[in-house]
């Protein structure tokens, strides 16, 4: 019985996970670019946003606060496009449609932390083409 109930446990702390490969600098970079967005995006980075970029990174890859100081002042340099990091966030979400929700959640959380700004929502936006393009096309009733 305590068995079972502690393969439960361990499952059920993996399901929050949305990345399975929490080795990869790819995804690492990519999602801490796209948060990084969000949180620049307003010109001002609240404590609040540092904690949660902090948070959703230890929680998706078991990095540790040095990591994590590291990834977030290499990401404040980066010039990259967002398209792709939103490409490769898509790659290792696996097209799944629950990961991609719980990712959006993670991301709409983070953007109300401080007010909705309409940078922040151009952002939420590109994000969710991309992620759900089924979403911006064009349905027929």
């Amino acid at each position: 019985m305590f068995e079972s109930l502690k393969h439960w446990f361990e499952s059920s702390s993996n399901e929050n996970k949305l990345f399975d490969h929490a080795d990869d600098e790819a995804i690492h970079i990519a999602l801490a670019s796209l948060l990084y967005r969000v949180i620049s995006s307003d010109e001002k980075e609240t404590h609040k946003e540092k904690h949660e970029f902090a948070e959703i990174l230890k929680t998706e890859f078991d990095l540790n606060d040095a990591q994590i100081a590291n990834l977030y002042n290499q990401v404040k340099q980066l010039t990259s496009d967002i398209s792709n990091d939103l490409e490769t966030i898509d790659h290792y979400l696996k097209h799944n449609p629950n990961l991609r929700m719980m990712f959006m959640n993670k991301l709409n959380h983070l953007i109300s932390l401080d007010g909705v700004t309409s940078n922040e929502m151009d952002v939420f936006y590109e994000t969710q083409k991309v992620l759900f393009p089924e979403l911006s096309d064009e349905s027929e009733f």
